[in-house]
């Protein structure tokens, strides 16, 4: 095995990591958001991401994702707030004004 080829085969064995440690981190923001919702009485619509990048947090590099969260408190409006992670810990949530029954 030369050089280029174990470059090349550690530069994809990180890239295949780091695709499944994304999909963890959306898989366990999606149970977060939902589970959220119930506790606030609230009906979980969707959780789309809209920014991902390496960030630095109390010291620790890791994926920093913001993602819009769409919820509704009747039933009949949808509301868009945003919920932000750092990898496995959600350290923000943003929710608008939204109307109680």
């Amino acid at each position: 095995m030369t050089l280029g080829s174990l470059v090349i085969l550690i530069t994809i064995s990180l890239i295949a990591f780091q695709f499944w440690r994304l999909r963890g981190i959306s898989e366990f923001s999606i149970k977060y958001a939902n589970n959220y919702c119930k506790q606030q009485n609230l009906q979980f619509l969707s959780l789309a991401r809209r920014a991902t990048r390496i960030s630095a947090y109390r010291g620790k590099l890791d994926w920093k994702i913001v993602y819009q969260l769409e919820f509704s408190s009747s039933g009949e409006e949808a509301y868009i707030g945003t919920m932000t992670s750092f990898g496995s810990n959600v350290i923000e949530m943003n929710l608008p004004a939204y109307k109680i029954n």
